[in-house]
């Protein structure tokens, strides 16, 4: 039996969720991350199908326990059919859905999901504009089932000590020296080691094969003054990727615990450009990693790289046309 009236409803969910906005998008945006927790509790995923592009279609087909449907205990199986209207990454994202009890058409519903920054978090909204077709009876329950999924979107989440964060900074510095010199400062061990590294740190440890597929290696050592707070030795490494003599430096800069682990990924850049003698020196560089030291870390990503490069323009300046360190 069918009923051609229509019912019109909607509702807003606004919810904070701590974790920043491109982690809550990415499980609206990803297969992988979506299916950690869309889809009702007492139910059994029959198909699902994720295609996230404008145009595109997603579905999840599910059989609920005996009962377990709120509105309507006999029924056995639903099915949410969606089109994605309009994507702004970490933004929002709007889409039109259809639902299905068994095979009668309940609701089109038109979404919108709003993602908004926060102090570090995520003021999720959702807006859901929709019409109730057939005699079907939502009676709020489309409201309370939002808000269970949002409660399970939260929780799949990861844990803050395992949350990515990362952070890029770019530097550019005026070097009253060659750039051959300047390039020579990156390039070569002994000279590296007296200028790399923040205020307060020494590098007496350091190896470098500064060529394309070439590793380096080295060890920060703090001062007793820093090494009360953090640590003593501070182990760092990476590879060349790119090397072109005495313009262009790319490789990676991995921070390092005592056994060798990478705790934090990094990937800069460096050019120097020739400035009637001097060097116009760039550094381009991304740091990524998880857990609350990381945290730490990215916050003095930029003060850490300006005092190792304060100390590299020390090392260079006066250095003539063949300059020494």
């Amino acid at each position: 039996m069918s009923d051609h009236n229509a019912e019109h409803g909607s509702f807003l969910v606004e919810r904070l969720i701590d974790a920043p906005p491109a982690q809550v998008y990415a499980a609206f945006a990803t297969a992988e991350g979506k299916a950690r927790w869309f889809s009702a509790p007492q139910t059994e995923v029959l198909a699902r199908a994720f295609d996230f592009r404008v145009g595109g279609h997603e579905r999840l087909h599910c059989r609920w326990q005996e009962g377990a449907h709120r509105n309507r205990p006999a029924v056995r199986t639903t099915d949410f059919r969606a089109q994605y209207l309009d994507i702004v990454p970490q933004r929002r994202i709007v889409y039109v859905y259809e639902m299905y009890l068994e095979e009668l058409k309940i609701s089109v519903s038109l979404v919108t999901v709003e993602f908004r920054p926060h102090e570090g978090c995520t003021r999720l909204i959702i807006t859901e504009q929709g019409v109730f077709l057939n005699g079907y009876q939502d009676e709020g329950a489309r409201e309370e089932g939002t808000n269970g999924l949002v409660d399970q979107l939260a929780a799949s989440l990861p844990a803050k000590d395992q949350r990515i964060h990362s952070r890029e900074i770019t530097l550019t510095r005026m070097l009253a020296a060659p750039r051959e010199l300047v390039f020579r400062a990156w390039t070569d061990p002994e000279h590296l080691a007296r200028w790399f590294g923040p205020a307060g740190f020494t590098v007496p440890q350091c190896q470098l094969d500064a060529r394309v597929g070439g590793k380096w290696r080295l060890t920060m050592r703090a001062n007793d003054e820093l090494a009360a707070m953090i640590g003593r030795d501070h182990p760092a490494g990476g590879e060349y990727l790119e090397v072109e003599r005495p313009s262009r430096l790319v490789f990676t800069n991995n921070a390092l615990d005592a056994a060798g682990n990478v705790t934090l990924e990094g990937l800069t850049t460096v050019t120097f450009e020739d400035i009637g003698g001097r060097t116009r020196m760039t550094l381009r560089t991304r740091a990524t990693g998880a857990g609350e030291l990381v945290t730490a870390m990215l916050a003095g990503m930029e003060q850490g790289w300006s005092e190792s490069l304060l100390k590299l323009g020390r090392a260079v300046a006066g250095g003539g046309p063949t300059g020494t360190l």
